[in-house]
């Protein structure tokens, strides 16, 4: 009986020790693929004024639900339009929601090729009425056909975004 007890004994030290040393290495493999397969933080380049708030991105689509003209916002989503003419407003689109942003008192501009990319904007979300000739003017500004800039009809009402600042992802 001893003997059992003493062979059990050995069996279970061997299996710990061996078990201890497997989870080691298996520790120290794990670790390298971590390292490897580790997702690569994306970098910004700031358009406008300093950032303004440390929040995380809101999804766009909560941004519009509650639109205020006294509350910033930091929402992330794609880039559908950007004027061509001299890059001085986008249209942003998280799938379900669409957003015209203009920035600050013209204060800057972004790049005219950057849609497509998802950055992040900060800003006031509001929702406004706009007039039929600055619908057109803006569908023209986007490089619309003449047939549809010719479709727009009374006043539009938008949901916008005075930014303050944009982000656009360089890596």
């Amino acid at each position: 009986m001893n003997r059992i007890f003493i062979l059990a004994g050995v069996l279970a030290s061997l299996l710990a020790f061996g078990c201890g040393k497997q989870s080691a290495d298996n520790k120290t493999a794990g670790t390298a693929a971590q390292e490897t397969t580790k997702p690569q933080e994306t970098l910004y380049k700031a358009f406008g004024d300093s950032v303004q708030s440390t929040s995380l991105p809101l999804a766009l689509a909560d941004a519009v639900r509650s639109p205020s003209t006294t509350n910033v916002v930091r929402v992330m989503a794609k880039v559908t339009e950007v004027c061509q003419k001299r890059g001085c407003w986008l249209m942003l689109t998280d799938g379900s929601s669409m957003v015209r942003v203009t920035f600050k008192d013209d204060g800057f501009f972004v790049p005219k090729d950057i849609a497509g990319k998802t950055i992040i904007a900060e800003g006031l979300v509001t929702e406004e009425i706009i007039p039929e000739s600055d619908a057109r003017h803006h569908a023209e500004d986007a490089g619309k056909s003449k047939a549809e800039i010719e479709k727009i009809k009374g006043d539009q009402k938008r949901i916008t975004m005075l930014a303050q600042s944009v982000f656009l992802p360089v890596n």
